[in-house]
């Protein structure tokens, strides 16, 4: 069976062109090691066909979002650390790890694998809008 994560959704224009979608961006990729490995993320920039549906889907109203679990949680506001961490935790798939994730809450951001992390993401990957998400 495999290991449980937290979906997150990071709906933006675009991460590349767009400042704050590029901090919405990068607050999840600063995340720690310990945190990385919990969740599991993916941008969604509406330039691409595919993205457009996700937002429709999610039902987004603004951009940039960071959608938790399917939840829009912070629209066009850039969260703080132990804000994305209580969230986070409010919807983690067992109390396990809600515990890990509330114990990490003073640990901060990381910003050495930020690059590393955004790749991972597919960052800035999908802004054509004849682009496809693989």
């Amino acid at each position: 069976m495999a290991e449980e994560k937290i979906h997150i959704d990071v709906l933006t224009l675009d991460s590349v062109q767009c400042a704050a979608c590029g901090y919405m961006m990068e607050s999840i990729a600063a995340l720690p090691s310990d945190v990385q490995e919990m969740i599991e993320y993916k941008e969604w920039s509406i330039k691409n066909k595919d993205s457009v549906g996700k937002f429709i889907e999610l039902k987004g109203k603004v951009l940039p979002t960071i959608c938790i679990e399917r939840d829009l949680v912070f629209e066009s506001i850039i969260p703080q650390y132990e804000e994305l961490i209580d969230e986070m935790a409010k919807r983690a798939p067992s109390q396990k790890m809600k515990e890990r994730l509330l114990s990490l809450r003073d640990v901060g951001f990381e910003f050495d694998k930020i690059q590393e992390n955004l790749k991972k993401a597919g960052a800035g990957l999908s802004t054509r809008v004849d682009s496809e998400r693989k």
